[in-house]
């Protein structure tokens, strides 16, 4: 049980540097802190690292990668000016999706969904909450990893039947 509190402990660590413009201290000495010198509390952190504190921090840095940087939605709408944008840009905190659009180049938030839980990996898996109440699933896809699949729904079971091309998001390049 202690697994997945020092897990979301840890990851929340990773995601604040990339959320956040300026750090007073760099992510991998917070973490640092935290494990100590005997290394993590739990025997499994993630897939990629072991016990030792040295791969726990090489493998967060290398999953918190994963989300950062602006997204896009597949799905595609007309602007007024009419060209065709993404219906949604998204970036990503430690704690919340934010989906808004560009406006001179700049982010400009139109709504912002609530994180619940957030597993980074070999592949990355976030499970998140609509202000509407719908909750809803981000996952690594299979074929590429700058893509993150769309499931309206939090049971995997059931991600055949609710899987959203068109919500889904796309690394912008």
């Amino acid at each position: 049980m202690r697994r997945l509190p020092l897990m979301l402990l840890l990851t929340t660590f990773a995601l604040s540097a990339v959320s956040c413009g300026q750090k007073n201290k760099d992510v991998f000495e917070e973490l640092e802190e935290v494990i100590g010198d005997d290394g993590p509390a739990s025997d499994y952190i993630s897939s990629d690292a072991d016990d030792n504190s040295a791969d726990l921090v090489s493998a967060l840095h290398d999953s918190k990668s994963k989300l950062e940087g602006r997204w896009q939605t597949a799905s595609m709408s007309y602007e007024d000016d009419g060209s065709m944008q993404p219906e949604y840009y998204v970036e990503f905190t430690d704690s919340e999706i934010k989906y808004g659009h560009l406006k001179d180049e700049e982010f400009v938030v139109d709504h912002v969904d609530k994180i619940e839980a957030l597993l980074l990996g070999a592949k990355c898996k976030i499970q998140a909450t609509s202000s509407t109440g719908v909750k809803y699933t981000y996952q690594t896809s299979e074929s590429d990893e700058n893509v993150l699949e769309y499931y309206e729904t939090w049971n995997e079971e059931e991600f055949p039947d609710t899987y959203s091309g068109g919500a889904s998001l796309s690394r912008c390049e």
